[in-house]
C-alpha cells in the first residue's frame, strides 16, 4: 500500500516531457487547473492559515494563492522528488517549505504533528490510479483520507471523478459518492460538504473537524 512507485514514474513522465505549466503535473489545461484551486477556496477562509499541500507537484496551488494576495503559511509534500526540486527551481521563493514524504509511511506523532496543518489539501491526488485494481485504489484512498484527516486541525480538501460518467479511462479511478459518504460519516466526520457545481468531471470535497 505504501509502495506507490507506478503513480511516482506516471507523473514523472510528464514532468520530463513538458517541464512546467499545468500540463507537467497531468493536467488537462491551465483553465481547469484554475477552476479547481477557486472550488478549494470555497472550503474556508485560508487567509493566516498554515496549508498542507499533499501531492503537491510543482506547488501551483502555493502560487496560486500568492497571486490572490491570500497570507499564509505553506507546506508542500510529494512522492516524487524530481517534482519536489523541479518546483524548488521554478519558484521564486527558495525557502518554500517542500518536502519528499509519503504520508502512508510516517507513524512518528511528533512528525505527523510538524506537517499538520490548519486546510488540508490534495487536489488530484486520488484521480490516477495507473493499473492498480479499483479494490486496492479504494483501500488506498481510505487509509489516505484517515490519515490527511488525522493531520487537519481544520479542513481537509480533495477531490475525485465522479462514476456516473458515459465513458471512462482504464487508468484513472472513479468514485460513487454514496460509498464515499458512508465512509467519511463513520471514520472522519458528519461535517461534510460536496461541491459538484463546477464545469469538470469531479466533485471537490470538505471534510471539518468537529
Amino acid at each position: 500500500m505504501t509502495n506507490l512507485n507506478k503513480i511516482k514514474n506516471y507523473y514523472n513522465f510528464y514532468l520530463k516531457k513538458h517541464k512546467k505549466g499545468s500540463k507537467a503535473v497531468n493536467w488537462g489545461s491551465k483553465k481547469s487547473h484554475q477552476i479547481r484551486f477557486c472550488k478549494i477556496l470555497e472550503a474556508s477562509n485560508f487567509n493566516n492559515k498554515k496549508i498542507h499541500d499533499v501531492g503537491c507537484g510543482l506547488a501551483h496551488l502555493y502560487t496560486f494563492l500568492k497571486n490572490k494576495k491570500i497570507k499564509f503559511k505553506y507546506l508542500g509534500s510529494d512522492i516524487s522528488g524530481e517534482m519536489i526540486e523541479s518546483a524548488r527551481n521554478q519558484l521564486v521563493n527558495k525557502k518554500i517549505n517542500l518536502q519528499k514524504l509519503n504520508l502512508l509511511k510516517i507513524n512518528d506523532k511528533k512528525l505527523l504533528k510538524k506537517i499538520s496543518a490548519d486546510i488540508v489539501v490534495a487536489n488530484g491526488l486520488f484521480t490516477v490510479k495507473t493499473n492498480f485494481s479499483n479494490e486496492y485504489w479504494w483501500k488506498y484512498i481510505r487509509k489516505m483520507l484517515k490519515k490527511m484527516f488525522s493531520i487537519t486541525n481544520e479542513c481537509l480538501v480533495f477531490n475525485l471523478m465522479k462514476s456516473n460518467v458515459d465513458f471512462k479511462e482504464k487508468h484513472l479511478y472513479y468514485q460513487s459518492l454514496d460509498q464515499l459518504l458512508k465512509f467519511i460519516e463513520k471514520n472522519l466526520s458528519n461535517q461534510v460538504v460536496i461541491k459538484q457545481d463546477y464545469p469538470l468531471y469531479e466533485y471537490m470535497v470538505f471534510v471539518y473537524k468537529k
